[in-house]
């Protein structure tokens, strides 16, 4: 648990939810935020009014940074910075850059907080390319994996970079001692997998004791290893089946099991496993996804993200902080460079 006073920026302009949603979000963060923590609120103020005279937690701050500049899902980033310097996801990422803010988070246009982030924090040096980094849930605990969609052409030694980066997250900030990390693949032998899968099997090996080698997509939700990594195009597309799945399963279940009034009564002793069930599946609880690579933290909450997960995105980033995540990455990338250095 980080108890060091952070600086938090959100971007509340984006989301599906609008801006209102969002600022929820921030008010529900303050709860459990550090005391002497502030949120600062980028975005149109028109549409924050009400907060001025919310009912605000004590010990955190609230402060509103106005822009009407908003980076829409339709927007190329590359063109809309240009045209939109005032963005409010550009505005967030510049408080950190400009050392008044530890962290931004951005919800929705994933693109955009990458550009931003990207364009004012730039690389951690000794890190190619930064990776998008989602929680997946298991029947174990969660395992963290990388890449889920920034970069869909990777080469070897930047899955060697993911797995690095992901390895410190796992043991900053999540806590775990010795934390194991795998390679997604179509087998869990040597041999299996593409060019790109196999050479990057021989350089993790040689890199990382704490390689345990191929991991198939299944062998993911069993909790088989802490952090497995992928280039961004295979990672977004099981991020998306496995949310297809689940959507599907939990409403096969609810058509059958409501499809009788008397089932509807055998239902009601079951009440407290299915809501169980939901809290371990809910992707809320696990907020937003890191971008990790970046020079300084920077948080990516899901497009549909209600107050719930924005509070728990502003909490991963108060945590990122709180453990000196970025200091940690940039101290591994080096010591990653110096180990293939020595091949």
């Amino acid at each position: 648990m980080n108890l060091r006073p952070v600086r938090l920026a959100l971007d509340v302009m984006g989301g599906d939810h609008g801006p209102a949603e969002v600022c929820k979000g921030a008010l529900l963060a303050a709860r459990d935020l550090p005391h002497g923590s502030k949120i600062v609120l980028v975005g149109d103020a028109s549409a924050m009014g009400r907060l001025e005279t919310a009912s605000r937690p004590e010990g955190v701050e609230l402060e509103i940074t106005h822009t009407a500049d908003v980076i829409g899902p339709n927007d190329r980033p590359s063109d809309a910075f240009r045209k939109k310097p005032n963005a409010s996801v550009a505005l967030a990422a510049k408080l950190v850059k400009d050392g008044k803010a530890d962290a931004f988070v951005s919800i929705g246009n994933t693109g955009a907080a990458m550009a931003a982030a990207l364009l004012h924090l730039q690389r951690v040096p000794g890190i190619d390319r930064p990776a998008i980094t989602a929680a997946i849930p298991t029947l174990t605990r969660p395992t963290v994996m990388l890449d889920m969609g920034a970069n869909v052409d990777c080469e070897p030694h930047q899955l060697a970079e993911f797995a690095v980066m992901g390895l410190v997250y796992c043991k900053t900030v999540l806590g775990r001692e010795n934390p194991s990390v795998a390679l997604l693949s179509n087998g869990s032998e040597d041999c299996k997998g593409n060019s790109l899968t196999r050479r990057a099997h021989r350089l993790l090996a040689e890199c990382l004791p704490e390689f345990i080698g191929n991991i198939e997509a299944r062998e993911v939700f069993y909790g088989k290893a802490d952090v497995v990594v992928c280039d961004g195009f295979d990672g977004n597309v099981m991020l998306k089946c496995a949310e297809g799945v689940a959507m599907l399963v939990l409403s096969v279940m609810k058509e059958e099991l409501t499809r009788h009034p008397w089932m509807r009564l055998a239902l009601l002793p079951l009440r407290p496993a299915m809501r169980r069930i939901g809290e371990r599946l809910d992707y809320r609880a696990f907020g937003g996804a890191p971008l990790l690579g970046v020079n300084g933290v920077c948080v990516i909450g899901h497009g549909s993200s209600d107050a719930l997960a924005v509070s728990n995105a502003l909490r991963v980033a108060s945590a990122s902080v709180g453990h000196a995540l970025i200091d940690a990455i940039r101290e591994a990338a080096q010591d990653l460079r110096k180990r293939r250095a020595a091949l």
